[in-house]
């Protein structure tokens, strides 16, 4: 049990340098993929590569048409 609570930990926090920084746009707040793409002056496919695998790990939802909120917390 132990060492699952280690790998979720491990997956559950930002991987890479565009994880962590979307992460400090996308808030409780729905936000669009654009204004993220314009606020962390990435390209739009990078944006939309790394909210795809952070949908996944749990981190931000989908709320609406490309609308991202914050789900919970990196530990």
């Amino acid at each position: 049990m132990v060492s699952h609570q280690i790998e979720m930990r491990e997956i559950l926090q930002p991987q890479d340098d565009t994880e962590a920084l979307l992460l400090r746009h996308v808030t409780h707040q729905p936000v669009h993929i654009d204004e993220l793409r314009r606020s962390a002056q990435l390209p739009i496919s990078a944006v939309s590569s790394a909210l795809a695998v952070m949908d996944l790990k749990g981190l931000i939802k989908q709320v609406g048409v490309m609308h991202y909120i914050r789900v919970r917390e990196a530990v």
